[in-house]
């Protein structure tokens, strides 16, 4: 679901805090200060399309690259989960966690029962299974969804996803046409 763009979308990301593997805190606004990044917010680091997302957007790495951009992943589990992901899923794009789920409910991840338990999941997690990808622990909030928000460097927002239910992602080469729109779409 798309949002308005939104200029207050840096200042409410940057003064919440993330954890890299090491267990290091770091503010948002110092992962984004350089580029416009493009925040991908999984549901939990256990979850089948959490892999999935990662893998499609590690796909077009190169791409967002190429448009000075940078792709950010972030999850809701402890660090150990977040290492755990780390050695499972083979991606080079930068992973942290926000435990707190503070940056989630900063940019109004949905949440709740109602957003797991639904046919159109049943059918997106049989598709993502038949395509290679599993289950493994619940490694975070498994009631948390995800979504995408692209922040350009000056700090508007030029994109956001909210996804709906699990599963429900957008498709990452939309994003690659709006990174330097003022649009949102």
């Amino acid at each position: 679901m798309p949002a308005p763009a939104n200029a207050t979308t840096a200042h409410m990301l940057d003064g919440l805090a993330v954890y890299d593997p090491d267990g290091r805190s770091i503010r948002l606004r110092h992962i984004r200060a350089r580029r416009t990044t493009v925040f991908v917010f999984v549901r939990h680091f256990g979850c089948l399309f959490c892999r999935q997302q990662v893998a499609a957007f590690q796909s077009l790495r190169d791409a967002f690259a190429r448009a000075d951009a940078d792709v950010v992943v972030i999850g809701n589990g402890s660090v150990d989960d977040l290492r755990r992901f780390r050695a499972e899923v083979p991606a080079s794009l930068p992973v942290y966690t926000d435990p707190t789920r503070d940056a989630y409910c900063a940019m109004g991840m949905r949440r709740g029962a109602a957003t797991v338990l639904s046919a159109s999941t049943l059918v997106r997690a049989a598709i993502a299974f038949m395509r290679g990808f599993r289950q493994t622990h619940t490694a975070g909030d498994p009631l948390q969804q995800g979504g995408v928000v692209v922040v350009a460097p000056d700090g508007t927002e030029r994109y956001r996803y909210v996804s709906r239910t699990a599963g429900d992602h957008p498709s990452p080469d939309r994003k690659s046409t709006r990174l330097n729109s003022s649009h949102v779409s």
